[in-house]
């Protein structure tokens, strides 16, 4: 019998029918596995009260973290570096329990941490990825605007004023994913100067960064989306994610 005929429909419920995690090593696998039975044994019996009330389960978070999870596939200080397929699927796991907690994670450790990641200095890297991987940081992205959606390429409207060793903010975003809570948003807004897109970390109670939680929706009722409105929002020089030009 095959590897992949041994493995049982019980040991990868509903989510992995044509056997992928046979390709991972043993270390991934275990991992899969403690994701798999953190969801089943924590989230699962709570999620369906959270979802009906649209509220988010803060007292997940510790448990999340201790699974190492954030920022999986990233290389920066403090990151798993674990691989992209290993992500992808404990992304599945997530969303075989609940879509809100998958698209959670994915703001947080994916679109927010691979910015930094991806975008940020040494310095920058160094001083948001080891909290945020180990969670006592909760990241958000900023990018879609009311009028624009994601097009970061023609019409985003959020604006960024170099003044001094400090940047201008003002503008505004809509759906904006753990922003109701995070404690750093990655804002993409244009230089006047320029006219190249660029992107900020902007910390929890920066003044002039105001929130409206969105209600009332239909689908992902656990995340907890919101406006961010930007108004003469100052934000360091150091802030600005240096490799982030477009």
């Amino acid at each position: 019998m095959s590897e992949l005929e041994d493995l049982r429909l019980e040991d990868s419920p509903f989510s992995d029918f044509l056997g992928f995690e046979l390709l991972l090593s043993d270390e991934d696998r275990d991992l899969l596995s403690s994701v798999r039975e953190f969801m089943t044994r924590e989230v699962e019996p709570v999620i369906n009260d959270y979802w009906t009330r649209a509220a988010f389960p803060h007292e997940l978070v510790p448990g999340i973290a201790k699974l190492g999870i954030a920022g999986l596939a990233y290389d920066g200080p403090g990151c798993p570096n674990r691989g992209a397929l290993v992500d992808g699927m404990v992304a599945m796991e997530l969303g075989r329990v609940d879509p809100s907690m998958a698209t959670f994670m994915g703001v947080h450790g994916g679109l927010a941490m691979g910015s930094i990641n991806l975008c940020g200095s040494d310095e920058q890297r160094e001083r948001w990825l080891p909290a945020m991987a180990r969670m006592e940081l909760i990241g958000a992205f900023g990018l879609t605007e009311p009028d624009v959606g994601s097009a970061i390429s023609a019409g985003l409207a959020t604006s960024a004023r170099r003044d001094g060793d400090e940047w201008v903010l003002n503008g505004e975003k809509k759906w904006i994913g753990n922003a109701a809570f995070a404690d750093l948003v990655v804002v993409w807004a244009r230089d006047e100067e320029d006219e190249q897109v660029k992107g900020f970390v902007v910390e929890k109670g920066t003044q002039g960064m105001t929130f409206d939680k969105q209600e009332d929706k239909i689908a992902l009722r656990v995340v907890q989306n919101a406006e961010i409105h930007l108004h003469d929002v100052r934000v360091p020089e150091a802030n600005r994610l240096q490799k982030a030009e477009s």
